[in-house]
């Protein structure tokens, strides 16, 4: 049974299909294999705890590798709570120390651990990693809970999805390859962008969608003089007609974005279905340091003009 925590939507946990229409893109023989990831962690006395809670769900929000598969806190010495706050990708040591001293938290020591960077498919194998590790906690399927934790918002995404079909199929010049990118919290188109790779060949729609966006964050951080350098598509959706290519897959993961809906998968080139291209996954593969959502539209309500196989989108 799985326990739905964000999701109001309706899933095919069997068939990993959200609302009949998108079906999610992953890489299904991974979660077998045990990979670990370097963690933070504090040792603190009891009464501390709930502070710590606090700080880990602030932490949580924005930390490349999800950890809550692992178990937070766990008693060590002397009646002290040892707990894993982050992981090692999401900050530096000196920015931790000042994230604890600024919220007023006490403790005792700082390490860094080695724990699972997933959860594994069944019970026995997370007790066995937890036992070889750092414990781990067991809510079942890990996929049906990662889908049940996920928000759909329809009405936004066929909306953006519409849009960038319509601007496929009356493009003039170049491919008729088209990316938008997303703000999902604002609800705010951010950039839109066309194929131009006949006037530079690096100019994959893609691309350009995310120079569009570095170009209006040089701007405000110009005009506002900001000093906290976020990466440049944080948690930011993208919409685009067909399934990137290595490149700009590539890109989407140094650019930090929460997930990419595509109505084309590109058998191909595509970089991002197992069943695609080399089979790369790159928005799920294990020795990169983030990876992100991505579905693919499996309705029948958006078309979107023929390109030839071999082309990378």
């Amino acid at each position: 049974m799985v326990k739905k925590l964000h999701t109001t939507a309706k899933i095919d946990y069997s068939r990993c299909i959200v609302e009949d229409r998108l079906l999610q893109i992953r890489d299904q023989n991974a979660s077998s294999e045990l990979v670990l990831t370097t963690a933070w962690a504090i040792t603190i006395e009891p009464k501390t705890s709930p502070k710590v809670l606090g700080l880990i769900r602030e932490l949580s929000a924005t930390d490349p590798i999800p950890l809550q598969h692992v178990k937070r806190l766990q008693k060590s010495g002397k009646g002290d709570l040892t707990v894993i706050l982050c992981s090692a990708k999401l900050m530096n040591e000196e920015e931790l120390i000042d994230k604890l001293n600024g919220g007023g938290i006490a403790y005792s020591t700082m390490s860094t651990l080695d724990v699972p960077a997933h959860c594994p498919p069944t019970k026995a194998m997370a007790l066995e990693w937890g036992r070889l590790h750092w414990p781990l906690v067991w809510k079942g399927n890990t996929n049906d809970q990662i889908l049940a934790e996920m928000t759909f918002d329809m009405a936004q995404i066929e909306l953006h999805l519409s849009m960038i079909s319509k601007t496929s199929t009356t493009t003039t010049t170049g491919l008729p390859i088209v990316t938008a990118i997303v703000d999902p919290e604002l609800k705010e188109v951010i950039a839109v962008s066309s194929d131009s790779r006949h006037e530079h060949p690096l100019d994959h729609s893609i691309m350009k969608c995310i120079n569009l966006v570095s170009s209006a964050e040089q701007k405000s951080r110009k005009d506002k003089d900001v000093a906290d350098y976020h990466y440049l598509c944080s948690n930011y959706h993208v919409y685009t007609t067909h399934e990137p290519c290595t490149m700009c897959s590539m890109a989407l993961i140094h650019s930090r974005i929460s997930r990419l809906i595509y109505l084309k998968r590109s058998p191909l080139t595509g970089a991002l279905n197992p069943k695609s291209g080399e089979g790369y996954i790159v928005h799920d593969h294990r020795l990169l340091n983030s990876k992100f959502e991505v579905f693919e539209w499996i309705g029948e309500d958006f078309c979107v003009p023929y390109i030839d196989p071999s082309t990378n989108a």
